[in-house]
């Protein structure tokens, strides 16, 4: 049964200037070690704005799937991950997972993730299901 959905859109243009602006301090906000290791990979600057711009856009877009508000929970306790065939996934710690549950009552189940860019955008879409 589907309990939430959230959808996001990003202007990659937006993103980029909050890096260029802010730097890591934004980076170390939005995104977990790993996140920033993986997006350090990317050899093109075009493809890591657009990356940052679809991992920002999906976790704005869990928060709303659970209807609580955007900065209720630290962006960077948020992961997008790919999976070998590129697909991303959420993960969700199980403490925060057990913080959702215990000041919002929301059991989270299993969380699908889709993102896409185009034409100077990023938008995610997250659906979570439980059983």
């Amino acid at each position: 049964m589907i309990s939430g959905i959230g959808i996001d859109i990003v202007g990659v243009e937006r993103i980029k200037y909050l890096v260029e602006t802010y730097g890591d301090r934004f980076l170390n906000r939005v995104f977990s070690l790993t996140e920033l290791n993986n997006i350090y990979k990317i050899k093109n600057k075009s493809n890591i704005e657009q990356k940052i711009a679809g991992f920002f856009a999906a976790k704005e877009a869990f928060l709303k799937s659970l209807h609580i508000g955007l900065f209720s929970i630290p962006l960077n306790c948020i992961a997008v991950y790919n999976k070998q065939s590129g697909a991303p996934f959420l993960f969700i710690d199980d403490k925060i997972k057990k913080f959702i549950l215990d000041t919002y009552n929301i059991k989270i189940g299993t969380i699908n993730l889709s993102i896409s860019h185009d034409n100077g955008l990023a938008i995610a879409t997250v659906i979570i299901e439980n059983t």
